[in-house]
């Protein structure tokens, strides 16, 4: 029993992680590099306002000198755009790049420290939207400005880093990053594209629940020429029941938490295509590949081109 409640507990953790990372209103635009990203170059004049993604006009009054950054994906935008050596704060979980870990922690992403935050005194702070209310409006009360980020596809991805760039009067830098991340995320749809037939994929996140409509792995499918076997349910995160995953026979089974073992053994599922052709990619929870296709900062393509791979192996072959 008490096995039991501990995995059911890690299953929460994951789609909490996920929910934390890509819910909110953005939608992707399909198949197709979006034109909407406008870059940004040149020195940032302050005052700046900049609109975060829960609608909220910041007036951000100098450049920040410290930030703290109370998600994974921020921390990485920040050193992408050169602006790591002003982060003063960070959560347990921000593991890249490397120089980040000499950052100090203020906690977990879900619990963070307010005490610590306030100690560092830093100019702005960056989350994700499962920052509460009550947090927020402490901290704004110091003086800081808060910025919150909730992407749910890789247009969202690109567009908080150049907003992230241009508070951080890193507008070049951004756009530089943003440029070659359009550039790799066209190499990877025109190649899915030539695929003869489009394949279906269920992904897992832990106990049959998956990746829905309004998800970044739902936008990140549709990006690749699959079909999500979810894509048609009521929420983001909905839980399949095993006879529904069976019926609907994918062609390919991503799994963020079971492992293949795991997957072989469930009853029943010896009947789906996935299984039988051994089409199972397993990106095991808080791995480097499981942060790839899940966390939505610059190396998001990284983790679509990871999808593609493990979706269409016949065109990535060389």
């Amino acid at each position: 029993m008490k096995k039991k409640i501990m995995r059911s507990l890690l299953v929460l953790f994951v789609i909490l992680t996920l929910t934390v990372s890509f819910a909110g209103c953005q939608k992707s635009n399909g198949s197709q590099v979006t034109s909407a990203v406008e870059m940004k170059n040149g020195t940032v004049t302050y005052p700046l306002t900049v609109t975060d993604d829960m609608g909220n006009s910041v007036t951000i009054d100098k450049e920040p000198q410290k930030i703290v950054s109370l998600s994974p994906a921020t921390t990485e935008i920040l050193f992408a755009v050169d602006a790591g050596n002003k982060v003063v704060g960070r959560t347990d979980y921000d593991n890249y790049p490397e120089a980040a870990l000499a950052v100090p922690s203020i906690g977990d992403f879900n619990a963070p420290n307010v005490e610590k935050i306030i100690a560092l005194t830093p100019d702005l702070v960056l989350a994700s939207d499962f920052i509460s209310d009550d947090m927020r409006q402490q901290l704004e009360a110091t003086g800081a400005k808060v910025l919150v980020f909730s992407p749910v596809s890789i247009d969202g991805v690109m567009n908080n880093i150049i907003t992230i760039g241009e508070a951080t009067n890193a507008n070049n830098q951004a756009s530089q990053v943003v440029t070659k991340m359009i550039a790799d995320r066209q190499m990877i749809i025109d190649a899915v594209k030539t695929a003869a037939t489009q394949k279906s994929v269920f992904i897992d996140v832990g106990d049959f629940f998956s990746a829905g409509p309004g998800s970044m792995l739902d936008s990140m499918l549709t990006d690749i020429n699959a079909k999500n076997i979810a894509a048609d349910a009521a929420t983001p995160w909905p839980q399949l029941s095993t006879e529904q995953i069976i019926t609907s026979n994918p062609d390919v089974y991503i799994s963020l938490y079971s492992t293949p073992e795991q997957i072989k053994a469930t009853p029943g599922f010896d009947k789906i295509a996935a299984i039988k052709n051994n089409q199972i990619a397993y990106y095991e929870f808080l791995s480097p590949n499981s942060d790839l296709v899940q966390r939505p900062g610059p190396r998001i393509v990284e983790g679509l081109a990871l999808l593609a791979k493990d979706v269409y192996p016949e065109l990535f072959s060389n």
